[in-house]
């Protein structure tokens, strides 16, 4: 063994659909996990949505606003690599109804934020508890979800990402049509709406049972997140971690840098006023929506290295033509493409770093240190290009880094296993 778990057989014993093979657990774990990153994923997505009337608000430059960004970014890394070592002590249930408590309170706080830097902070304190309810609910959804379905269960999770940007351009739409522009105070509305996640998520959380998985390595390894950080950085594993590591910086700098961008790149950029800008980052989210539930029949099917490097083609190509074009028709299909492309890779990072986790280590640890710590990648985007944005022409090379990020990206998923229907242990 190389630390990989077991495959197992997929074929010719269960003649049932995939939806009935799967328990009832696993799927009262989807709902959970899935949840929980819905409202993380709406109250990050907040932040591109308000930044271009913090900007007015607060007086800032396109870089202090992308620094802000960069701050968020901070402490959904920090926030999911320690979260994967608590989650590994105390379970994935616990932890995830811990962080969502933290991300949904400072959320809701940010609305009487007083200066820049007061919600610079704010957000720092919500990405602690965001980077941290995705690593338990990844883990919860893979230990729970049979290993010849484990990846659409995690690419229904991160269905999340698409839904809760939704949510966000809903609520911003609302917010705008009934208060007028967001700069006249409805920005402190959307995020007083952060207070919500918590009386939804926190009753759900506390009737979910942890996994058999998690209890079972509980009592074998006492969950010593010390000793389990030793292994990971130990020669035998290490590799399969930088791997993983390495892929996932460089698809955080393209989600980061492309996504928070996108709505003030139409309107500083192509010259859209905000509302249309708005239009066309839904067209963004349906995209999404789409890829992740073709990468949910691609994944299991194809297996993970192909699933990945056909949604980085169609990421790079979509992300050169939203750079290029000016027309609406054009700039509206690119949009919806790169919504298909670039967060379609993220509906397989759940399963694939819960599959590259060695045996005898914290599964938490790993997937945190290999998800949240390739969140450096998301740290650096939206100040680059925000540094870069000054003039139409920077905001466009500063979009277009993103292009060779798509070449490393596969260049990293060549390289790591394939890990299609392991069977964890």
């Amino acid at each position: 063994m190389t630390g990989l778990a077991k495959a197992v057989p997929l074929s010719g014993s269960v003649s049932a659909p995939w939806w009935q093979q799967t328990p009832r657990a696993a799927w009262r774990s989807l709902a959970l996990g899935g949840l929980g990153w819905m409202f993380d994923v709406c109250d990050n997505f907040m932040l591109a949505l308000t930044i271009p009337a913090l900007i007015v608000v607060f007086g800032l430059s396109k870089s202090d606003a992308g620094a802000i960004g960069s701050v968020l970014a901070a402490g959904l890394v920090l926030g999911g690599i320690i979260g994967g070592g608590v989650a590994d002590r105390i379970g994935r249930v616990r932890t995830l109804m811990l962080c969502v408590t933290i991300y949904s309170v400072f959320s809701g706080v940010t609305a009487f934020a007083s200066s820049a830097t007061t919600l610079g902070a704010l957000r720092f304190a919500a990405g602690l508890g965001m980077g941290g309810a995705w690593t338990a609910g990844a883990a919860l959804v893979a230990e729970t979800w049979l290993p010849q379905h484990r990846g659409k269960g995690g690419a229904l999770m991160q269905i999340g990402l698409p839904l809760g940007s939704m949510l966000a351009i809903a609520a911003v739409a609302t917010v705008t049509a009934l208060n007028g522009p967001l700069q006249n105070g409805g920005w402190r509305i959307v995020y007083g709406l952060g207070f919500l996640p918590a009386l939804i998520i926190v009753p759900l959380a506390w009737n979910t049972k942890e996994p058999e998985l998690w209890q079972a390595q509980t009592r074998l390894h006492a969950g010593a997140t010390g000793s389990s950080l030793r292994v990971l950085l130990g020669s035998e594993h290490r590799s399969r971690l930088l791997l993983a590591f390495g892929f996932i910086f460089f698809a955080q700098y393209i989600y980061w840098g492309v996504f928070t961008w996108t709505p003030s790149f139409l309107v500083g950029a192509k010259h859209f006023d905000f509302v249309r800008s708005l239009a066309f980052t839904l067209a963004q989210q349906f995209g999404s929506l789409l890829g992740f539930l073709v990468f949910a029949w691609l994944v299991d099917w194809l297996g993970r290295r192909p699933a990945f490097l056909v949604y980085l083609l169609v990421g790079a190509l979509s992300t050169a033509w939203l750079v290029l074009d000016t027309t609406p028709g054009g700039l509206l299909v690119a949009t919806f493409l790169t919504g298909f492309g670039i967060t379609g890779i993220f509906a397989g990072l759940g399963p694939l770093t819960a599959e590259l986790a060695p045996p005898g280590a914290g599964r938490g640890l790993f997937m945190g240190l290999a998800y949240n710590g390739g969140r450096l990648g998301g740290i650096l985007a939206p100040f680059l290009i925000g540094s870069l944005a000054s003039s139409d022409s920077g905001f466009m090379i500063g979009m277009a880094t993103a292009i060779p990020a798509f070449a490393l990206a596969a260049l990293f998923v060549v390289l790591i296993p394939e890990t299609k229907g392991m069977e964890l242990q």
